[in-house]
């Protein structure tokens, strides 16, 4: 994982957030060594934890939401939109499938 300035990490905040005017809370718990482990990196990083956990959980969110836009893209292509109504035009009702 590339570490980023808090500015590009601001920057990509504030490019993922642009529909939410309030930013949200998010609290969670670590074991002990995992805490002693974001502290550590946090303090090589020179970042405070919780800067650390937003730029690791905002780029995850991001990568993920890429994830999901190429692959709605892909089935897009192929004809595939999830709904089985749109798959053939004619059709009044979902298409049944037949059991084995």
């Amino acid at each position: 994982m590339a570490v980023v300035s808090n500015e590009e990490n601001e920057r990509q905040i504030e490019e993922f957030s642009f529909m939410s005017l309030e930013r949200k809370d998010v609290r969670f718990k670590l074991d002990e060594d995992m805490h002693v482990a974001l502290s550590e990196f946090a303090d090589i990083d020179r970042l405070e934890k919780q800067e650390l956990v937003e730029q690791v959980v905002v780029e995850y969110l991001q990568r993920r939401i890429r994830d999901v836009t190429l692959v709605s893209e892909r089935l897009r292509r192929r004809g595939i939109s999830g709904n089985s109504r749109e798959r053939d035009p004619d059709a009044t009702q979902p298409m049944k499938r037949e059991r084995p």
